[in-house]
């Protein structure tokens, strides 16, 4: 396994086919680690010195880890070095097929121009977490955010062993009170439609905050240009899950979400506020979530945040991890 050190956003992007590949083959990944999510992040919010270590076999590519590091123009010694996605991705990683890529990553960032190394979001199994610190460094490795998931291997398509008898009740009254207001149709994006889907998103997303006078995680320009080049990368991989529920041809709800490996991962939803005493937000995420059990899902993962209609579902905390490597002075 040859080791090579990346510095460029082009060499970043040279490697996307086979990134793409190696991302299918890592049976640990997520959306987040993906090219179809890192490139548009660097792309639209990435700034400072790029850093890939790269590792191949006989030209396939076999681990993969893109950072980005940030230096202090005042005092240059004052940099911070943090994986490509951090922020605003609920899992970061590096990607690999071979577990001792993590100690000879790790022996490689020691040896680099950077006096802090901050790796969030790490999963407890990242083999981040295991590989040994390296002589002269501080090590502190705390607790970070929670995610909330709910494991649906073997579960039947009504939800029964899933969600309680009461739960289920109201999604069954829900659904037909929807029914009651007109035509109920869910449909998902193709390369043609999906552009206009993710308008509609941004669209009920930002109504339903601006009832509590705020503006939305999608507002900025930035995050809705982001997105959409997400959504039209994940749509080619095969990997995008988007539902839009209309009641007489009216959007009413949409959810945006990504599958991999088994998981379905939950990242936004938005609906109609003047549809809100019906519940359409919590029909469309039943429909993922049944959808995601015939499809043969294992995980439906509802990301970060503690929120209590997570906990209604039966989702249980998955607590992720911080590890800061810091310079001795």
């Amino acid at each position: 396994m040859a080791v090579e050190r990346l510095t460029s956003f082009e060499d970043l992007r040279a490697l996307e086919a086979l990134w793409t590949e190696l991302w299918r083959r890592d049976p640990s990944a997520t959306p987040f680690q993906s090219p179809q999510w890192i490139l548009p992040w660097y792309k639209h919010f990435g700034s400072g010195d790029i850093l890939t270590i790269a590792a191949r076999t006989n030209g396939a590519l076999e681990a993969i880890a893109p950072f980005l590091i940030l230096r202090d123009d005042d005092d240059p010694s004052e940099s911070l070095g943090m994986l490509l996605g951090s922020g605003n991705s609920d899992y970061v990683d590096v990607l690999s097929t071979d577990d001792r890529f993590a100690d000879a990553l790790v022996a490689q960032l020691a040896s680099e121009d950077c006096a802090m190394w901050d790796l969030q979001q790490l999963r407890s199994t990242s083999p981040l977490l295991r590989a040994a610190p390296p002589e002269g460094w501080d090590d502190v490795v705390e607790d970070h955010d929670v995610c909330l998931v709910l494991p649906i291997e073997g579960a039947s398509e009504n939800l029964e062993n899933i969600a309680s008898t009461h739960f289920r009740k109201k999604l069954r009254y829900y659904r037909r009170s929807l029914e009651r207001e007109g035509s109920v149709t869910i449909e998902s994006p193709t390369p043609d439609t999906v552009d206009e889907l993710m308008t509609t998103l941004f669209d009920l997303h930002a109504a339903r905050w601006k009832t509590r006078g705020l503006p939305g995680m999608l507002a900025a320009d930035v995050d809705q240009a982001f997105h959409r080049d997400v959504a039209r990368g994940m749509l080619g991989t095969s990997s995008l899950r988007m539902y839009l529920m209309r009641v007489n041809g009216k959007p009413a709800a949409i959810f945006y979400g990504f599958a991999h490996g088994g998981t379905v991962y939950y990242y936004l939803s938005g609906y109609d506020p003047a549809l809100e005493r019906l519940s359409p937000g919590t029909v469309i995420v039943a429909h993922a979530i049944e959808q995601a059990v015939r499809d043969g899902a294992k995980t439906f993962d509802f990301l970060r945040g503690a929120e209590d209609y997570k906990y209604a579902w039966g989702a249980q905390d998955r607590v992720n991890k911080r590890r800061r490597l810091i310079r001795s002075a």
